[in-house]
């Protein structure tokens, strides 16, 4: 069950919560170019989820409209040189091939086709996409604002890309309680002034009672091999990155998501007195939208015997 965990104890790890309880917020940090998207031990895991993913739910992976081609292929560039340049100790191009091992000298090892083959591809994004934990969602300007016009999905959080594939930035985050009251012109001030040299990251959470990454809806969750223990909760995070490419001017937005056992939280100073905190700071508009109002009984009864 911890395929796609992170050490939360390391100084590294991802915990919005504990510096910040509000749901809605932008949280943005400055994030240097050579940290885009981080390495991950795990990789072949989250391929395995990716590639799984499409193959049972095909365009709800990934879409793409015909525009954002220039776009694709552009990152295609940009990511093939950031990974085999600021990751080479996993990463690194050789023969037209992109290839990862998990460690030097390492026995876990992953090859794919290279750059030039994938932006050659019908589905750019789709094979940058294989190369990194993360999924990749592209967004360009449009008569309504910035669209989502391009996305490899295979890890949503209670989201369909079906439903939101060219939509606009206020459709996408209808459903946030508060996003157009509190956020929404803050956010499309952002798209419109973010700068190629000054990527950035934010960070989500939630708690969930399964560990896998593809989470569409009640309907729709998981994969048969990551059945979760009956009772049992996970602390689901989301590190997000969002990125100019220089010559299109679309948006990048990257997500990793990370799943731990909530019991993972105990090793962790504060941390689950943290959590208690932003769990009774929400709404209950923002704890369905959060799919926690379902949990929370479980919630309150695990923090009953720990705190």
């Amino acid at each position: 069950m911890r395929r796609f965990a992170q050490d939360l104890c390391s100084p590294r790890a991802v915990l919005p919560f504990i510096r910040e309880p509000a749901i809605v917020h932008m949280g943005l940090n400055r994030l240097a170019p050579q940290g885009w998207i981080q390495p991950c031990v795990n990789l072949p895991h989250y391929l395995h989820n990716k590639l799984a993913a499409r193959r049972r739910l095909g365009e709800r992976v990934f879409a793409q409209l015909p525009a954002s081609l220039p776009a694709q292929r552009e990152l295609a560039t940009l990511m093939a040189k950031h990974l085999s340049r600021d990751h080479d100790t996993y990463h690194c191009a050789a023969g037209g091939e992109l290839r990862w091992r998990d460690c030097p000298g390492g026995a876990g090892a992953l090859c794919w086709p290279g750059a030039d083959v994938v932006r050659a591809s019908d589905e750019p994004l789709w094979g940058a996409s294989l190369w990194v934990a993360d999924d990749l969602c592209i967004l360009l300007p449009g008569a309504r604002g910035y669209e989502l016009v391009a996305a490899s999905l295979a890890a949503p959080s209670y989201w369909r890309l079906e439903e939101k594939i060219g939509r606009p930035l206020d459709k996408i985050h209808k459903p946030v309680p508060g996003f157009h009251r509190d956020l929404g012109a803050q956010v499309a001030r952002f798209f419109d002034h973010l700068l190629p040299e000054y990527p950035v990251w934010r960070s989500n959470w939630s708690v969930v009672d399964s560990p896998a990454l593809l989470q569409r809806g009640v309907d729709e969750v998981g994969s048969a091999d990551l059945a979760p223990e009956e009772g049992a909760l996970y602390l689901r995070i989301e590190r997000q990155s969002l990125r100019r490419l220089p010559e299109t001017g679309a948006v990048v937005f990257s997500i990793r998501v990370m799943t731990n056992p909530l019991s993972d939280l105990l090793a962790v100073p504060g941390g689950l007195p943290a959590l208690q905190a932003a769990v009774e700071a929400m709404s209950p508009e923002e704890s369905r939208y959060k799919s926690l109002a379902p949990l929370r009984a479980s919630l309150q009864a695990f923090f009953r015997a720990h705190l």
